[in-house]
């Protein structure tokens, strides 16, 4: 196998119970993700890993697009799992061995085909071990109680930056992760050297993850407001034109919203 794409679907959600077989616009939600991933026609094998009986007949019925069900151990499947855990446990399989895997969660059912293709792109050059989907963000935040001192801000309070002044940060979205076996199985991780690592941007509508009721209820909103942009080209163009521009880790350059 050279390409392979993983989903990882389980059980248990306190946020939204039952959320990736819930219907999203008509369909379970995480069959959204398995034709994507089946679009882009690059994937040998679509691996999807679930202690859902449910999500496992769903992941069968769409064995036409190269989807292989596999059911994942209860250890594997708690609040408290690795995903690292969970990829390790798979792919340091002699029988799993591939050369490409692509980690798809469910809860991101907005990313497209083109996006997942154009980060295949650079998981195949040497340089990189990792891809990663990231959102522009020009945030200003805090983070709680880090030291005894009380909360610590992410910027120098006597110069508080304003909207035109912050600096660019790329927040994870959660929706693609490219990364190489013959890395992550040695290493144990996905991500293991940031320097080795290209951030993909996204916009913010395919951004979207679904943890709870409210993000359903956008994601379903976001999907019609991608739809309605593809006839009017002034919001596609809104769409496709990112805020930053990314290289590796640590050569990002400023770019601010228009």
């Amino acid at each position: 196998m050279r390409t392979v794409a993983f989903i990882p679907a389980r059980k248990g959600s306190k946020g939204l119970p039952g959320k990736n077989k819930k219907l999203f616009l008509g369909k379970p939600l995480i069959q959204w993700t398995i034709e994507t991933a089946a679009a882009t026609k690059i994937f040998d094998h679509i691996i999807v890993s679930s202690d859902d009986k449910d999500v496992l007949q769903i992941a069968k019925d769409c064995k036409k697009l190269k989807v292989v069900p596999v059911e994942r151990h209860p250890e594997l499947a708690t609040d408290t799992a690795d995903m690292d855990d969970v990829l390790y446990d798979f792919f340091v399989r002699p029988e799993n061995k591939c050369k490409y895997i692509c980690l798809l969660p469910p809860t991101a059912p907005l990313r497209s085909a083109e996006d997942i293709k154009e980060m295949y792109k650079f998981i195949q050059l040497d340089k990189y071990w990792t891809v990663v989907s990231v959102k522009w963000s020009d945030f200003i935040g805090w983070v709680e109680k880090p030291t005894n001192h009380g909360p610590l801000p992410t910027y120098n309070i006597n110069q508080r930056p304003n909207r035109q002044t912050r600096n660019d940060f790329f927040l994870e979205n959660g929706s693609i992760y490219w990364f190489k076996h013959d890395i992550m199985v040695p290493y144990g991780h996905m991500i293991s050297n940031p320097s080795k690592t290209k951030l993909y941007e996204m916009p913010a509508e395919r951004s979207l993850e679904i943890d709870t009721p409210f993000d359903f209820y956008l994601c379903e909103k976001a999907y019609e407001f991608i739809s309605m942009a593809k006839a009017d080209k002034k919001l596609q163009q809104s769409i496709q034109k990112p805020h930053g521009n990314l290289g590796s880790v640590g050569k990002k350059h400023k770019g601010k919203p228009s």
